[in-house]
């Protein structure tokens, strides 16, 4: 039996996707708890992609038992669009492998309208998921067991008149489209809301293999986060617990690093490469939202801001992931401190030239990619436990069993 939480320990986009795709394999129970459509996990194998938006990653594996849990906000429509989708692949999704929590927010019209609106000055994704978040902390939110007993229309009606935005005949059209969109749906979705909180207590107390599964990164948490350019959810450890209503001993709390550095939309990033190089890393990288389709800003890896990660959520196991995009790199700088003004303090390391995506043994990189793990290793106090060298499944280097 295990408990293991995976966390993106940077500003998202680190390829939590994949692992958690690997872990799956072995696990029992797979949970989303937090966040909304507004995330994106890539997941590559062999010729096929998947991006997955609101679904845990384990709906791949076929193996497991998914959960969203209460701590999320979603979307009905884009999640039934999700499902139908990576249905096409062969995936099964149904109500025997996936449960919503009757007490997660739903994202309507509304939400999306607002956002589209209001939510540009911070660079978000339109997708609704702040003014979701911020109608459930306005205790005007509307939840999915709403959407059993009916009162979602009562729900609906309420909210719209707090968008003094629109003119009444528009507050009109978006709180009917709102309801129009749950109702062409209902029939479908009711058999996926439940109660998770119980289904989560029984595989943990049952002494199942439960993986907790987080959405975007540390330094995009609403309180420990980049403030203001944050998502609207606490993307850190606390979430595990507030967002499935579970008191868990995380055998494992993983953190997933990736080798270099990137952020998506706008605020502080201390190592970014506006420079050719920047962009040879986000070619490379292929370092595109997964949700919006946005170039990422790319630059090096801030030991820095990783060593406050590790703090915040108390890591004891480092997944290093892209390390394949940094070859032929002559020099890679690392940051191992800020200074007064917030600029970066580095030190600079040899880079290497030899292709390492097909490397299967570790012992068999070249010596100066495994310099520079090991200097990653030595500064924050941790193994590499994984290693991943490209975007399948068959290129992770594992050193550390995990479950």
């Amino acid at each position: 039996m295990s408990n293991l939480l995976i966390l993106g320990s940077q500003w998202g986009d680190e390829g939590k996707g994949k692992i958690v795709d690997l872990l799956a394999e072995k696990a029992d129970l797979v949970i989303r708890f937090q966040g909304g459509a507004n995330a994106g996990h890539t997941v590559v194998a062999g010729d096929e992609k998947f991006v997955l938006h609101q679904l845990p990653s384990g709906v791949l594996s076929g193996g497991c038992f998914n959960v969203i849990g209460n701590g999320c906000v979603v979307d009905p429509n884009a999640l039934m669009e999700e499902i139908t989708a990576i249905r096409k692949s062969g995936i099964i999704v149904s109500p025997r492998n996936l449960l919503v929590s009757a007490n997660a927010h739903v994202v309507t019209r509304l939400h999306k309208l607002i956002d589209e609106k209001l939510g540009g000055t911070i660079g978000t994704t339109g997708r609704g998921i702040g003014p979701c978040y911020s109608q459930k902390a306005e205790r005007i939110g509307l939840r999915f067991h709403d959407l059993l007993d009916g009162s979602y229309k009562t729900k609906i009606r309420k909210q719209t008149p707090k968008l003094d935005f629109l003119s009444l005949r528009d507050r009109g059209t978006v709180m009917k489209e709102s309801i129009e969109e749950i109702e062409e749906l209902l029939d479908i979705l009711k058999p996926y809301i439940g109660d998770t909180q119980q289904v989560i207590s029984r595989a943990v107390s049952g002494k199942k293999n439960v993986l907790f599964e987080g959405a975007q990164g540390t330094m995009l948490d609403v309180d420990h986060g980049t403030y203001p350019f944050v998502t609207s959810s606490n993307t850190t450890i606390g979430a595990a617990f507030t967002g499935t209503g579970v008191f868990v001993e995380f055998n494992k709390r993983i953190a997933v690093a990736k080798a270099f550095q990137t952020r998506v939309g706008k605020g502080p990033f201390p190592t970014e490469l506006k420079t050719a190089l920047g962009n040879k890393l986000r070619t490379v990288g292929k370092e595109f939202g997964a949700t919006t389709g946005r170039p990422r800003r790319c630059g090096w890896l801030d030991l820095k801001l990783l060593k406050d990660s590790f703090m915040i959520n108390g890591f004891n196991y480092l997944i290093l992931t892209k390390l394949d995009c940094l070859t032929g790199i002559e020099k890679i700088k690392v940051a191992i401190d800020h200074d007064e003004s917030e600029r970066p303090i580095y030190v600079e390391l040899p880079g290497w030239t030899e292709d390492i995506s097909d490397i299967g043994n570790f012992a068999k990189l070249p010596k100066s990619c495994r310099d520079y793990i090991a200097y990653i290793e030595e500064f924050l106090k941790i193994d590499a436990g994984v290693i991943s060298v490209g975007p399948d499944r068959k290129q992770t280097l594992i050193r550390r069993k995990i479950w």
